[in-house]
């Protein structure tokens, strides 16, 4: 490919992310100062009815809007446009409002329990606000975004931790217990206890992060490099499925070995940053084979599904939901590699899956629908800020 047609793609990348992001800001985002989503990203929308629904989990989501958030900050890093920088902070206002700060109320003191009604914790709830928390101190260096991020990290090492060194991905507030089972999503909270360690000092935050690396890179994956989306302490995989008459997540979970790819992102993205501090070779070989097989994966069946299942065969058999969040996801691990490892393997998958995300982009008229990028009903807006947050890191980077 030529350096201009190098740039012509570049270029084509960046809009196509700064649209899908602006679809999120734009319509799926509440603007409404009376609401009490304030500043929430709606999740669900369904075009048929020309409506955001309001799921199990519930109709705004703390990670959802942490996403849409990291994706606006990639979008002002690069344009500069103060209308990103703006939407971050509602969407931290948002988040802010959804952490529990009672500290008479043990239970819940510095968790965050969203749409007001839901009665569980998304444990990885507290590391993407944490996270975000601890880069808007960055940028604006208010010590309150600092002290919201250590209150999310107090209650997570005070109530979630698992034996094998992981952590519980629910909270039952009416049981008052955990889940049996951590998540490959766990590399959230290891990336979050790393940049609050990184900004405190506070040896507290760093404690977790080597068993944790173990175990992501141990028993939580699978031979073939994908890592197991559930994991029990004792190791078996499982799936976390829902229990409808409760209203909240299986305590047990299903017994059943699944993956999903913008799962494995958290894990393979952690041990990265792992190797980085530690030197420790097993977690960069467990990145690796992860990004190995994603882009294996992908090339095979020629998209990301949202869910594989591990067949007795030995293969990992793909459902028929292709996953608009999963090349975004996959192209920041494959950009953060390069930097690593800077075989142009990685940024040649990185170019593929833009394109693939380009393809099915929407450009029309209609305001519910135009810059979403859309394979079927429903539209998910984190799955929106993912693909856009891929995009808008990979269009400076596949200039070559």
């Amino acid at each position: 490919m030529s350096a201009r047609a190098d740039a012509h793609f570049s270029e084509a990348v960046r809009q196509s992310g700064l649209a899908a992001l602006d679809w999120v800001l734009r319509f799926a985002q509440d603007l409404d100062p009376k609401s009490p989503e304030f500043g929430g990203i709606r999740n669900v929308y369904d075009p048929m009815r020309r409506e955001f629904r309001r799921g199990g989990h519930g109709l705004c989501l703390t990670w959802s809007a942490c996403l849409a958030g990291f994706a606006a900050l990639a979008a002002y890093d690069i344009t500069a446009d103060p209308f990103y920088l703006e939407r971050v902070h509602l969407i931290a206002r948002y988040v802010t409002s959804n952490q529990n700060t009672d500290d008479s109320d043990r239970l819940r003191y510095g968790a965050f329990v969203v749409s007001r009604d839901r009665r569980f914790v998304d444990v990885p709830d507290g590391s993407w606000a944490g996270n975000l928390f601890v880069h808007l101190y960055r940028r604006t260096g208010r010590p309150e975004y600092l002290d919201r991020a250590r209150l999310a990290a107090d209650w997570l090492l005070r109530v979630a931790p698992m034996p094998h060194g992981g952590f519980a991905t629910f909270y039952l507030l009416d049981a008052q217990r955990p889940v049996s089972y951590s998540h490959a999503s766990d590399g959230q909270h290891g990336l979050f206890l790393a940049n609050l360690y990184e900004e405190t000092k506070d040896a507290r935050y760093a404690g977790p992060l080597a068993a944790l690396a173990d175990m992501l890179s141990g028993p939580g994956q699978h031979a073939s490099g994908a890592y197991y989306a559930s994991l029990r302490a004792d190791g078996t995989p499982v799936f976390e499925g829902w229990d409808e008459q409760a209203g909240h997540p299986l305590v047990e979970g299903i017994e059943k070995s699944v993956t999903g790819p913008r799962q494995n992102y958290y894990a393979a993205m952690f041990l990265l940053e792992e190797y980085r501090r530690s030197g420790e070779g097993r977690y960069l070989d467990s990145a690796r084979r992860c990004a190995e097989w994603s882009i294996e994966t992908f090339r095979r069946h020629g998209y990301f599904s949202e869910w594989l299942e591990l067949e007795a065969a030995g293969d990992w058999r793909p459902d028929r939901h292709p996953d608009i969040a999963s090349p975004g996801a996959m192209a920041l691990l494959w950009l953060a590699l390069h930097e690593t490892d800077p075989d142009p393997r990685w940024l040649d998958a990185c170019g593929e899956a833009c394109e693939w995300s380009l393809r099915w982009q929407r450009r029309q008229p209609s305001a519910d629908l135009d810059g979403a990028i859309v394979v079927g009903p429903p539209i998910v807006a984190y799955h929106q800020s993912f693909a856009a947050w891929g995009l808008l890191e990979a269009a400076g980077r596949l200039v070559r």
